[in-house]
């Protein structure tokens, strides 16, 4: 960056401060930044500097889109969504990403249809359940119940992440959180995916396994969530309809806590 050697070219404090916080500069100051191209330069430089900051360092402050969507779902206790409804006022982003949240979490549930036409030969992935690397070992020994939450799971190239959530009423509510582990694939990559929920049986039979017998079906929206609200307590099976397969997920509990 090049310095400028008039003696009205603002120092290095006031040109930050006026790039940054909009500080007035005097008016003989004013004047020579209108007319030199070199303290042009130096402002520029200067803005372009706090862009790259704000970009990268702003949203390390905001809430992460799990919590955004319990917050939405008036799933959060009450000191925590009293700290988020705070951030949002102040956070154009997390704003817009709540409005999308909550326009998708305004539709309707979808209904089953016994005229549905058959579903086309796919194939069928049951989701593994990660064994975490580093287990919590209690003091006799025992180590936690693979059954806690949240729970990740894997089926091929998808990360299915499950959340558990409890509202003041007594509903459960049951999030799923789908990434791929294909990095160059976007986040949105599994939006209008179709996805189930039924209750397990001993003797069911995924072949025969209909829609219309499931519980509750939700839309995979653009950033990859797939909410359930008001799950009774039970042990479930999901089913996630993705382009060419069915990705299922077994033994999903849901215990009174």
């Amino acid at each position: 960056m090049m310095d400028c050697l008039d003696a009205m070219a603002p120092n290095d404090e006031e040109l930050l401060g006026f790039a940054l916080d909009e500080q007035p500069l005097s008016t003989t100051t004013s004047e020579h930044l209108e007319q030199c191209e070199i303290c042009q330069q130096r402002l520029a430089e200067y803005k372009l500097v706090n862009s790259s900051i704000v970009s990268q360092l702003y949203r390390r402050l905001c809430p992460s889109g799990t919590q955004l969507s319990l917050y939405c779902a008036d799933l959060l206790p009450d000191e925590e969504r009293t700290r988020i409804a705070s951030h949002i006022l102040d956070c154009p982003l997390c704003t817009s990403e709540v409005a999308v949240t909550r326009r998708f979490m305004a539709q309707p549930l979808l209904e089953p249809s016994r005229e549905a036409a058959p579903l086309a030969a796919v194939r069928r992935i049951y989701a593994t359940l990660f064994r975490q690397q580093a287990q919590l070992v209690l003091r006799n020994g025992h180590t936690v119940s693979e059954k806690a939450w949240p729970r990740q799971y894997r089926a091929e190239a998808t990360d299915i992440s499950l959340h558990l959530s409890r509202a003041s009423n007594g509903d459960y509510m049951l999030l799923g959180i789908l990434t791929s582990a294909n990095s160059n694939e976007s986040v949105d990559a599994f939006e209008g995916a179709q996805a189930e929920l039924y209750r397990a049986q001993q003797d069911s039979n995924t072949e025969e396994r209909k829609l219309e017998n499931s519980i509750c079906c939700a839309m995979v929206d653009d950033l990859g969530n797939i909410v359930f609200s008001r799950v009774p307590l039970g042990e479930y099976i999901m089913v996630v309809h993705l382009p060419g397969q069915e990705v299922i997920i077994e033994g999903i509990g849901i215990e009174r806590g």
